[in-house]
């Protein structure tokens, strides 16, 4: 009878060993998924905190260069303007043709000059492209972004947070757009939408119509 009972209770203890055995692989095989998982992930290396909050709610648009008597080596392309003006706004970039989507402000294509901070903000982006130069570009209220290209040297970081009118480098030449010499590229950009500048300067973040 003792010997029944013994081999009883084996058979279950074998039929739940096996049950425990495979639910002891799956979790395994959770956790190896988990951690393979986590090693894959991208490193996020943006700072977490980027909110311009230093920033003045009536700060109105400035020109990224102090200069008396600044010239525009290239505007901004849009269908309102006369057909030569237009063309002044077309770069050419081997065989191709794009429309201009920002303001090259220069002194005269030759002389260095300081690329200043159109608006106060938080640094988001700093990298040097091979077509562009040193890029820079900085987070606004409601979502604005402002952007310069075209420099030589920068001055600031990441996560740096700078004043309307601060230093962020010196305007160099590109590769991008070499007729407009010694340069700044400067663009708006709400969201994806690049922004007329030409309607910017002098006004409040607040009053722009985004329509």
């Amino acid at each position: 009878m003792k010997n029944k009972i013994v081999d009883v209770v084996f058979k279950k203890f074998q039929s739940y060993s096996f049950i425990i055995f495979l639910a002891l692989i799956v979790v395994a095989f959770i956790i190896i998924a988990q951690l393979n998982r986590s090693e894959d992930a991208p490193v996020d290396t943006q700072p977490k905190n980027t909110q311009p909050t230093n920033q003045p709610a009536d700060e109105v648009f400035k020109l990224p260069i102090d200069a008396e008597s600044p010239q525009v080596a290239r505007n901004f392309w849009h269908s309102e303007l006369s057909t030569e003006e237009q063309y002044q706004a077309i770069i050419k970039v081997g065989n191709t043709f794009r429309h201009n989507t920002g303001i090259d402000y220069t002194i005269d294509k030759e002389t260095e000059f300081n690329v200043l901070a159109s608006l106060s903000g938080t640094v988001s982006k700093v990298n040097q492209d091979s077509l562009l130069g040193y890029v820079v570009e900085i987070e606004h209220l409601d979502g604005i972004k402002t952007s310069y290209s075209s420099l030589g040297s920068v001055d600031v970081a990441v996560g740096d947070k700078v004043k309307q009118g601060d230093i962020l480098g010196k305007a160099g030449s590109n590769n991008f757009d070499q007729a407009s010499g010694v340069h700044v590229h400067f663009e708006v950009l709400k969201g994806a939408i690049k922004l007329n500048p030409n309607e910017l300067i002098g006004m409040k973040i607040s009053e722009i119509n985004y329509e």
